[in-house]
């Protein structure tokens, strides 16, 4: 049954990606790696998971080697189903994660002017994953594009995967999608209200606030600093980490940091 669950979502993927990319593209794996020094990038990675994808294929390119870290299975248990494996790993409230994951990208992206697709940086925290053990794992993943096609749509996608579980709390996870460089265009979805704004995890005030935490100011020295009341910060702290799913304020500010919000 979770078999085919999952066959039926990446069913309707490969539809739409074959949509959004019309054109055969060709993806040289080999050539590629070998004159970019991703296979030493990727066997280097500290403490991360990292999958190299070929997005119209949803093919996975190259692994780094601390997927037995991650999941508790060897790349040779994954053997060339990698992709549905890895799927099976969602827990049944977040296994339609991927699916939702790349149609909100595809459909922002779609209208977008060049400037903007050609400066994208993804990325998305508090999925639940099992590992082999039976152990519930929340992972933060960013995506970053290598390359393009002529539309600036990302042919060629690095994955990087951190384990977040002693961060977060709550059932719930959020991506998070900024295009361009000066003049940002920025979208978040929340997966408990499934709706996408258009306003950063974090307003300006509170980031403020979270930066002033972060220098190790309490309640009462931030109040003073920004000339509001006490009631003001606890309330600023509270939707913070309510909104971004984080066990407490050194949660959030570790997150905030990922991002690159402070």
């Amino acid at each position: 049954m979770i078999h085919r669950e999952i066959e039926n979502i990446l069913r309707k993927l490969y539809e739409t990606l074959e949509r959004f990319y019309p054109d055969d593209v060709k993806i040289d794996d080999k050539k590629y790696l070998e004159k970019s020094g991703l296979i030493n990038l990727l066997n280097n990675q500290q403490g991360n998971l990292t999958f190299l994808i070929d997005v119209k294929q949803l093919r996975v390119v190259q692994v780094s080697g601390s997927v037995l870290k991650y999941t508790g299975f060897s790349s040779a248990e994954f053997g060339d189903t990698i992709l549905l494996k890895f799927m099976m790993m969602f827990h049944n409230e977040h296994r339609s994660f991927m699916g939702t994951f790349i149609l909100w990208i595809l459909n922002i992206v779609k209208n977008m002017p060049i400037e903007y697709k050609s400066r994208q940086f993804i990325s998305a925290w508090g999925m639940k994953l099992s590992h082999k053990e039976g152990r519930c794992m929340r992972w933060f993943l960013n995506i970053v594009p290598i390359e393009f096609n002529e539309q600036k749509n990302p042919t060629l996608i690095m994955m990087s995967i951190q384990d977040i579980t002693h961060l977060v709390k709550g059932d719930d996870y959020c991506i998070r999608g900024v295009f361009g460089d000066e003049n940002k265009k920025i979208y978040v979805y929340y997966s408990n209200e499934e709706k996408t704004l258009t306003n950063e995890i974090v307003s300006e005030r509170e980031r403020e606030v979270l930066q002033h935490i972060s220098q190790g100011l309490d309640t009462r020295q931030i109040a003073k600093e920004l000339k509001i009341s006490h009631n003001t910060v606890d309330n600023h702290r509270r939707n913070m980490l309510a909104r971004t799913g984080m066990r407490d304020t050194t949660a959030l500010i570790q997150l905030c940091r990922m991002v690159g919000v402070i």
